[in-house]
């Protein structure tokens, strides 16, 4: 979690919103969760992969702690470096994000790349231009219709379906969203269900 932006988004200092975020997991769903605490979300992700459930790591927003935390850890944690691009660093000496960020740009563009080189170097500075959305749009959209009892009638079936869509046409454009893939999913009484894809939406009936 970046804690620069908890206090604008919930009125909470990130420690708070941590521990009530962790607290209601454990209340409402059993869960012991995992947490980490930065100043920029890179860092907050990097944090929380290093913790153990139930538990929260914190890196304060100051140089001398973001320097201390990112340093040590080995290249591979940070984001967008793969085992490829590890292996490379390792090869050349490069074993933690502390060696990455002391090493000049144009050696680090020789070994991985122009575009590869530039977000290295920002990120082995514990540096994220990531922008946080308080409110994402959603991944994906359901509207659904329950039958009071089995309904075998195709007509009672296709007149269903039609307002389902006008609903999910609305929401999308209310939205401004485009759907990329629509699918079916028909349950029955036992539980059981059956999932077909329908036609994609930018294609001709």
């Amino acid at each position: 979690m970046p804690s620069a932006r908890a206090l604008p988004y919930w009125k909470r200092d990130v420690r708070s919103v941590t521990e009530l975020v962790q607290l209601r997991a454990l209340a409402f769903l059993g869960l012991r969760s995992s947490a980490g605490v930065a100043p920029n979300r890179m860092l907050a992700a990097m944090a929380c992969a290093l913790t153990g459930p139930g538990r929260r790591t914190v890196i304060d927003d100051s140089p001398e702690a973001i320097s201390a935390f990112r340093r040590p850890r080995p290249v591979r944690e940070l984001p967008g470096v793969g085992a490829k691009a590890a292996a490379t660093l390792t090869e050349y000496g490069l074993h933690t994000v502390g060696d990455v960020a002391d090493v000049p740009q144009l050696t680090l563009q020789r070994l991985l790349g122009a575009r590869a080189e530039r977000a290295l170097h920002e990120r082995a500075r514990g540096r994220d231009a990531t922008v946080v959305d308080p409110a994402p749009a959603s991944a994906s959209i359901s509207a659904e219709h329950r039958f009071a009892r089995d309904e075998l009638d195709p007509a009672q079936h296709r007149s269903t379906l039609l307002p389902l869509a006008d609903h999910l046409g609305a929401r999308l454009r209310h939205s401004g969203q485009i759907a990329a893939g629509l699918t079916c999913t028909v349950r029955y009484a036992d539980h059981s269900s059956t999932r077909r894809p329908a036609l994609h939406p930018l294609m001709e009936p």
